[in-house]
This record gives structure tokens, C-alpha cells and sequence, in this order.
């Protein structure tokens, strides 16, 4: 075989083996379905203290999500920021059902909670 050849099938497998990691374990282990939930002040404070004894705060909540086809999931996750995710705030939680967790939640507008999902929020 030429050189060229050669060339083409080493960066064809070059291009290949991280888009197979980024397919059979990124996506699976760190990638999940959207989920949409309206948050309240439905929290839970844990005080956790530290081997220096400063004391950490924890904020679980257990909410009822629903996915944009509206189905309901109840998940369970936390604010670590030191204070509680501000009241009447539309969530958008990303859930990994591999993992059986939450694996992120952010901020949205409810513009972009999709009908099915706010429908079932606001009944």
C-alpha cells in the first residue's frame, strides 16, 4: 500500500477513537434526559460539619419533573451553593438513568419549558 493510503487509515482511526469514547462513555455516563420542574421553597436544610468543624450547608429537594412529552419522574437532588435555589423558578434537570441521578439543573424561562411539560407543572 502507498504511503497515502496509510496516512488516511491512521487519521481516519485517530478521528475515530475519541468520538467512540465521547459515544460509549461520555454520552452514557455524563449525558441524560431533560426534565422541567417549577421550584417553591420545598427544601430540605442539612448542616453538614467538616473535619476543620465549619459547617457546610445542603439543600435537597424532591421534586416532581416532567419530561417534554409530560412524563412524571420524581427526582432528588441538591443545591450546594450555600443557599437555597431562589423560590418560583422554572428548572430545566438533566437525568442520567444509567447513573440514577441528577446530573446538572439550571435556570430556564417558561418560554422554553416545553406545552406538555408546563401543562403538567401548573396543574
Amino acid at each position: 500500500m502507498s504511503k497515502k493510503v496509510w496516512a488516511g487509515i491512521i487519521t481516519v482511526i485517530i478521528l475515530l477513537v475519541p468520538l467512540s469514547i465521547y459515544q460509549f462513555w461520555y454520552v452514557p455516563n455524563y449525558g441524560g434526559d431533560d426534565y422541567y420542574t417549577f421550584v417553591g421553597d420545598s427544601y430540605k436544610e442539612i448542616i453538614v460539619k467538616d473535619t476543620s468543624g465549619n459547617d457546610h450547608r445542603e439543600y435537597n429537594y424532591s421534586q416532581k419533573a416532567y419530561d417534554k412529552n409530560g412524563n412524571e419522574k420524581l427526582l432528588k437532588f441538591y443545591s450546594a451553593l450555600g443557599r437555597p435555589i431562589k423560590a418560583n423558578n422554572y428548572l430545566k434537570i438533566t437525568y442520567n438513568q444509567k447513573r440514577d441521578q441528577v446530573i446538572s439543573w439550571e435556570k430556564v424561562q417558561k418560554s422554553q419549558v416545553p406545552r406538555d411539560s408546563l401543562e403538567k407543572i401548573l396543574k
